[in-house]
């Protein structure tokens, strides 16, 4: 059952003491039990299909409501124990107690069945999955000097809350980010001035551990030493971030492979955080458009090369299209550091017509497109009149996807073959790619 919803800003809301008791009769893809009480739809946190709940009401709107669970009168027998002792408390991993299979399967139908709507005979492709744990190579610590403990607080922001959940393990990022945990926080509250501690991002990159620790004053002599000596003795890539400035003090800029290539970036870029579901999307992307030595292949919303620069290789001219100029220059720069001569990236507002500019006057026989959440709504009339014959579209968000996914047909272009990504196991993220054809 495909249940797909938009959060309104103003919403009707219950007091927050009110308890309702519903049965679960479905699973949204978000990883919400879904219930219906009097013909409304409520959709609750941490219940599942089978089971009888007793749950708290957080926001009541005309035809839907969102609760969270307080009791579980009768349980799923499928049910599954947390395997992180934070869960419940800390923001994320908000699917742990549901199977993974049966997490996919929730995120698989509720793609497939909006899709099935608006055109028949999709080619529904096996689903592109990998580890469901410690499968995270970046985090964000949060850092927090508590006045009245006169402590130093760190971890992940408590759910719904500003509050911190002091943490030693995260059960889904990556073992060598895992390994640092104890030792770094340990290592913050010998500082000298703990107060100026903002928060600090780890990055487990190809050539070592990232840390980027985010400062609101200049560092002591003291405390820069400490945090020297621990990059020294863990061999990090230590950057410090003040006054919005971010400098290396000790190691080498991060990078990580991806088809034979080396994609340098910075401490605060965007990469995807599954490393190995991002080598296998990007294996598919080029599987897929069936790529040849004579098509000219554009790739919108490039960032700094992650597909541009493998499918260059295989093709006669690419372009890279990205609305950060920082973004533009570090993935020429990972164009020349590959020698991938046969590509360009240009700095272009895709959220606004692009027909006039010089590089969408050229000829494009395939097009892979890569948008944020809100999709690629602005950028489609232009794109679709460069007339290529292949579109392959890669989507963080089915609503979105859907919604693109029209206009493109309305074009004349047919959804060829869709597959389900599990970027993001765990949680109600929900990636996708999708081909369409002309």
């Amino acid at each position: 059952m495909a249940l797909f919803y938009t959060p309104q800003k103003s919403a009707k809301k219950r007091p927050h003491f009110q308890a309702l008791t519903a049965d679960i009769v479905d699973l949204d893809y978000q990883g919400l039990g879904v219930a219906k009480i009097q013909g409304k739809t409520w959709f609750i946190d941490n219940a599942l299909p089978s089971e009888t709940v007793q749950f708290r009401v957080t926001e009541d709107k005309r035809q839907y409501g969102f609760g969270v669970t307080q009791n579980i009168l009768r349980a799923s027998a499928v049910r599954q124990t947390p395997k992180c002792r934070f869960f419940g408390q800390c923001g994320g991993c908000q699917s742990q107690h549901i199977p993974p299979n049966m997490q996919r399967e929730a995120k698989r139908q509720a793609l497939f069945q909006r899709l099935q709507k608006l055109q028949n005979g999709i080619e529904f492709m096996p689903m592109i999955s990998g580890e469901p744990w410690q499968y995270r190579r970046r985090v964000r610590l949060s850092m927090l000097f508590n006045e009245k403990t006169r402590r130093l607080e760190t971890g992940f922001r408590r759910k719904g809350s500003s509050q911190i959940v002091a943490i030693d393990r995260c059960e889904v990022i990556e073992p060598a980010l895992n390994n640092l945990l104890p030792d770094l926080t340990a290592l913050f509250v010998r500082f000298d001035q703990p107060k100026s501690l903002g928060h600090a991002e780890l990055v487990a990159a190809d050539n070592g551990v990232a840390v980027l620790l985010r400062v609101t004053k200049n560092l002591t002599e003291s405390d820069r030493t400490l945090l020297l000596d621990f990059a020294d003795q863990r061999r990090l890539n230590l950057f410090v971030q003040d006054n919005q400035a971010i400098r290396l003090l000790h190691g080498e800029p991060p990078y990580y492979e991806i088809q034979g290539l080396r994609l340098q970036f910075d401490i605060r870029d965007f990469i995807q955080v599954n490393a190995d579901l991002n080598r296998q999307m990007v294996a598919t992307a080029l599987d897929w458009l069936a790529l040849k030595e004579t098509d000219r292949v554009l790739d919108l919303f490039c960032g700094m090369g992650n597909f541009t620069l493998p499918l260059s290789r295989l093709v006669k001219s690419a372009v890279g299209i990205e609305g950060v100029s920082a973004m533009v220059e570090k993935a020429a720069k990972n164009a020349e550091q590959n020698h991938c001569e046969n590509v360009e990236f240009y700095q272009t507002d895709l959220d606004s017509p692009f027909a006039d500019k010089p590089w969408a006057k050229r000829p494009f026989d395939k097009i892979l497109l890569d948008p944020p959440r809100s999709g690629a709504a602005f950028a489609l009339s232009a794109l679709i009149g460069l007339q290529a014959e292949k579109i392959l579209y890669v989507s963080c968000n089915p609503a979105t996807l859907v919604r693109d996914a029209e206009n493109l047909l309305q074009a004349g272009y047919r959804l060829k073959r869709v597959a389900m990504i599990d970027m993001f196991p765990h949680t109600g993220h929900l990636e996708s790619i999708s081909l369409f054809e002309k």
